[in-house]
């Protein structure tokens, strides 16, 4: 492990240039409330609307967020589209001097309108496009190639994001090689329809489809995505076929070929794990990995993407919680990382639960009582009482279970969404960072037994008190007595 920390460590001194096609991806949530008066169409009312930069853009965000500074080339028109794109690339920290902006092409722009009733789960029931854009030329292909040459000696890699869209022309790309020879940058490229176009690049990173489509060997097998590999190793130096659940399948300029398999995760969504992969694989290169390392960091990354809802971007953080920890549950966090998880999902309406405790010897009454927790809210974050805090509390006999192993056993549990471990008697500090909407306790306690300075903390800030009944007859201390007699 020694190794990847070196890698990561590093990755805040790459530099990295990206081009391609920007799209604004737009998600708006809200409710079917009634049908109009006006015709016979449901009325859709809005409750939240979020930005984020796609395609090429969402790798650039991805680039920045694994600590890399980050420079933007692309086109986006003189709208106000453009405005929120160039606004939330500024709060992901990419530069977008190299943006240029075309007065006669609407941003492109991806949407998706999503609803749910009373009772009823959101569902997307409308996704929305702009035209779809022609390839640039004249003065605006003369500018991006103006930009990319101006960026170049400031930067280690490119990466390429092709949508076949609009950005990435054979004049843009032999500028990219041209200056990628002139002042030896690491290149890469993902395309969605295109991926022998990128000869000469050093690592191109299609999925299985996409690998079928460039290579024309219809991949059905391993032994026809070897036969597709190896194909496309005439195009590009070193190639990263993408599987999804099967993790990434390298071919490399020295003969390797070679399975990355993916860590355990749970997949919620898997919009934009590509340039989450890209931007790992690039940021990995750089900083002197080899082609296996950058498929397993790539991997890693695709595999907290996957776990949340939407394009989103991962943090350096977030890598390498999963990297690190043994038992690698994306469900275990820090508080740190739990504060803006938190944030995001309030931002989409959720309603956070918190409760904690030992839970040493997991037994059915903490199940039920978890089970039941999590009705009072959307998102149950379990706080978990570290070694040193059980025995504080317990006493020298406990835990039982190391503070790690109860980690993941909770992390099992498909009601439990977050779990967070905490020294102290009391979780106070955490409950002041992450202002849960609802606390709840056991049934062995009521309002005026529960430890009152927590009790003013929440009901100070707004959030509610919940008492949650017990299972009786079942406790750890009760099994753990029952164990002791039996032997």
């Amino acid at each position: 492990m020694q190794r990847y920390r070196e890698l990561l460590a590093n990755f805040q001194n790459v530099r990295v240039l990206v081009v391609g096609d920007i799209y604004l991806d737009e998600m708006v949530e809200g409710a079917v409330t009634e049908v109009s008066l006006e015709a016979p169409i449901p009325v859709f009312e809005v409750r939240e609307r979020r930005h984020n930069p796609g395609a090429a853009g969402n790798a650039a965000c991805n680039a920045a967020a694994l600590g890399a500074t980050t420079y933007m080339v692309g086109v986006i028109g003189d709208d106000t589209n453009g405005e929120i794109v160039r606004r939330e690339f500024a709060l992901r920290r990419v530069d977008t001097s190299g943006i240029v902006i075309d007065p006669h092409r609407p941003t492109s722009t991806y949407g998706k309108l999503r609803a749910g009733g009373h009772n009823i789960p959101m569902q997307e029931i409308l996704r929305m496009d702009t035209p779809r854009p022609t390839l640039i030329s004249g003065a605006v292909e003369d500018q991006v190639c103006e930009n990319i040459r101006g960026l170049a000696p400031k930067v280690d890699a490119v990466m390429i994001g092709d949508q076949v869209a609009s950005t990435i022309t054979e004049r843009v790309l032999d500028t990219i090689r041209d200056c990628a020879k002139d002042h030896g940058l690491f290149t890469l490229a993902d395309s969605r329809a295109r991926a022998d176009m990128f000869r000469g690049i050093d690592v191109i990173k299609p999925n299985d489809k996409e690998a079928a489509l460039a290579s024309g060997v219809s991949i059905v097998d391993d032994i026809t995505l070897c036969a597709a590999g190896k194909k496309l190793l005439e195009i590009a130096r070193n190639v990263l076929i993408t599987l999804g659940p099967k993790g990434i399948m390298v071919f490399g300029a020295d003969g390797t070929v070679e399975n990355v398999p993916v860590l355990p995760c749970a997949v919620v969504d898997v919009t934009g794990a590509g340039d989450t992969v890209a931007a790992a694989v690039t940021l990995t290169m750089c900083s002197g990995g080899a082609l296996l390392e950058a498929a397993f960091l790539g991997n890693a990354a695709a595999g907290v993407a996957v776990g949340r809802e939407g394009a989103v971007t991962v943090s350096l953080a977030e890598l390498e919680s999963v990297v690190f920890s043994e038992r690698r549950s994306l469900k275990v966090k820090t508080a740190v990382q739990l504060a803006p998880i938190l944030d995001e999902l309030r931002r989409k309406g959720k309603r956070i639960v918190w409760t904690n405790g030992c839970f040493d010897l997991l037994h059915v009454g903490h199940i039920t009582y978890l089970m039941h927790a999590k009705q009072k809210g959307d998102v149950l974050v379990v706080g978990l009482n570290s070694d040193a805090s059980v025995r504080e509390n317990k006493g020298p006999s406990r835990p039982v279970i190391n503070e790690q192993d109860r980690a993941l056993v909770l992390s099992a549990l498909e009601c439990v969404d977050f779990v967070v471990i905490f020294d102290g008697k009391t979780p106070m500090p955490l409950l002041e960072a992450l202002k849960p909407d609802v606390y709840a306790k056991g049934g062995d306690y009521t309002l005026d037994t529960i430890v009152q300075e927590e009790r003013r903390l929440v009901e100070g800030y707004g959030g509610e008190i919940a008492i949650i009944p017990g299972v009786e007859g079942h406790s750890t201390t009760a099994i753990i007595n029952r164990l002791t007699q039996d032997a």
